[in-house]
């Protein structure tokens, strides 16, 4: 190294010593955090109010982002059944948003939002203690990069109203019914799958609260909400499982052997998860293939997926048949099919929960 370097590097170290890179934690309170959306969701055991709160730092500031957390500045207050969270951010939201916050319930009977003197974000929720009770707890969101090379980081603040009524509490499910809206999804036969998904989601909605399951769906007519935003409601919710209901394709120049191979049915998890739900997506393949009589094609481990690598509970990705496929078109042209389909993901996830329940009381 010649001389002239030597005192170059000598000089770069002096001025890290006297003016430090400031650590992510430090710049997190620097920079401003804003509320970009409350979500409400109301179950038949629970209503739950989600306030999502986001910073946003460069990447280059971060040393190691996948240990980096964001945690909003709030405080909660309560008097007279009347629940007051006070969050150190502003408020970035539509102008109506507390005309769509909520219908309201006998747990939770009234929800407005505000901002104070300090420009602070304040939401107030008035509750039947006599029907509720209330809690608050924390979901972080997957950590999105930007184009700009920045990274935005939400959390929500969740408060959650719980049925008193109902012990011991019921499981709860959010079933996501893919695609949507613009997007089609897999277009065969004269079928489409966004509305193939939709009709057995609704299907195994009512029965699995026949069965007296809380269910969350993260669509119930023509639209697409975002892939993050459907884990997000699983996340939210603390929900049991959370299952997608797709119908697959395949690739039109796919060999003739492949195509036998890869007909019917099958189910998509993520090994990599902090719950992977294999033994779930198996209980889902097998049950489809054996009450539809479909062909079952090996389980496939799929950690890339955005709504199984951002969901923080047990998650699946049912695939209930195989679209080109002149034989599977026709079982789900037919209502009387999807409503087996549903049957079907009903009693695997009911069976996965016994399991999970026997398997309890040995230990």
């Amino acid at each position: 190294m010649s001389v002239f370097a030597s005192y170059v590097t000598l000089f770069i170290a002096i001025l890290f010593l006297f003016f430090p890179v400031p650590a992510a934690a430090d710049l997190a309170e620097t920079l401003p955090a804003s509320v970009v959306a409350v979500k409400t969701f109301q179950l038949e055991h629970k209503d739950v109010v989600a306030v999502a709160v986001e910073t946003q730092l460069p990447a280059a500031s971060i040393s190691d982002p996948l240990a980096y957390t964001f945690e909003p500045q709030y405080h909660i207050t309560e008097r007279n059944n009347i629940l007051t969270l006070t969050v150190a951010a502003q408020a970035a939201l539509p102008a109506d948003t507390n005309a769509a916050l909520i219908k309201f319930s006998p747990r939770l009977t009234s929800l407005a939002t505000m901002p104070d003197s300090k420009n602070n974000f304040i939401l107030t929720a008035a509750y039947s203690s006599r029907n509720a009770t209330a809690t608050v707890t924390t979901v972080k969101r997957k950590r999105v990069t930007q184009p700009d090379n920045t990274i935005i980081f939400r959390t929500y603040l969740v408060l959650t109203f719980s049925d008193t009524l109902t012990t011991p509490p019921p499981k709860t499910i959010v079933l996501d019914p893919g695609h949507g809206g613009t997007a089609l999804g897999a277009t065969s036969n004269y079928l489409l799958e966004k509305e193939l998904n939709l009709d057995i989601t609704l299907l195994s909605r009512d029965i699995f609260r026949q069965h007296g399951y809380d269910v969350y769906m993260t669509r119930t007519d023509d639209s697409n909400p975002s892939l993050l935003d459907r884990a997000d409601a699983a996340n939210i919710l603390q929900a049991d499982a959370f299952l997608a209901i797709h119908n697959n394709s395949m690739p039109t120049d796919m060999p003739d052997a492949a195509r036998k191979l890869y007909r019917g049915t099958t189910a998509l998890y993520n090994s990599s998860a902090p719950k992977p739900a294999k033994e779930l997506a198996t209980l889902l393949a097998n049950e489809l293939a054996d009450t539809l009589r479909l062909h079952q094609y090996p389980l496939q481990d799929r950690p890339g997926l955005v709504v199984l690598n951002s969901s923080w509970v047990p998650a699946v990705i049912v695939e209930v048949a195989m679209m080109p496929h002149p034989q599977d078109a026709k079982l789900l042209s037919q209502r009387i099919y999807r409503q087996q389909a549903a049957q079907a993901i009903f009693q695997a996830t009911d069976k996965y929960f016994s399991l999970i329940a026997l398997a309890t009381r040995r230990n």
